[in-house]
């Protein structure tokens, strides 16, 4: 038997009408697969140590201008034990002060964590929980975060309390260091005074012969 030629022409449309599924199949096949490659290799992507002092740079700049913003003061907290912060606002309510989220956590790899925050007067936090507040003139506290994990420190970071700068040193960065390198200051005493007063203080020790 020989088909007719309307069925020839029904038959024809049929597979026109596969060919064009099975394309839009493949078309969506292969966008879950270059999706799922992009999420592997965004995984795969290692940050150093310069990219996270660069983030939480971009973070701390975020709270002084979010402080100023709302005119309310903004708190950066972070947890040493499972190396996460987040950002709250300080908020007065009837109950006293409340801290409201306006971040979600972020994590920070174990190798490039905080391990330590210390102060200028030499106060070293390295344990329980780190406050640190944005005024609502964008102000905070002058300290210095060491970045890296127990056993190395690969950055420090020194937060400026008026300026608003950061500055990232490479290892471990002490003021002491950078102090001692001063050159010293001459407060206008004449070497010929301090040859005087020397000179007086040894003729009062010296004892008189009689």
């Amino acid at each position: 038997m020989t088909a007719s030629r309307g069925q020839l022409r029904r038959f024809g449309k049929f597979r026109s009408g596969l060919t064009l599924i099975e394309l839009v199949i493949v078309v969506a096949v292969i966008g879950v697969m270059m999706a799922f490659l992009a999420g592997l290799l965004r995984n795969l992507w290692v940050p150093t140590s310069e990219d996270v002092a660069l983030k939480l740079s971009e973070a701390f700049k975020f709270g002084s201008e979010k402080a100023q913003l709302l005119n309310q003061t903004v708190v950066f907290k972070y947890d040493f034990e499972k190396a996460e912060y987040r950002f709250f606002l300080l908020k007065r309510e009837e109950d006293g002060l409340v801290e409201e989220p306006i971040l979600r956590k972020t994590s920070l790899p174990f190798y490039a964590k905080i391990v330590k925050v210390r102060d200028f007067a030499g106060k070293v936090q390295y344990k329980g929980e780190l406050k640190l507040f944005f005024s609502p003139q964008g102000t905070t506290t002058d300290c210095f975060l060491y970045l890296g994990n127990e056993s190395e420190i690969k950055k420090t970071m020194q937060l400026f309390r008026y300026s608003g700068r950061i500055k990232v040193y490479p290892g471990e960065f002490l003021y002491e260091d950078e102090a001692n390198q001063l050159p010293k200051v001459s407060y206008g005493l004449d070497e010929r005074d301090e040859q005087v007063d020397q000179n007086t203080n040894s003729s009062k020790q010296t004892p008189r012969n009689r």
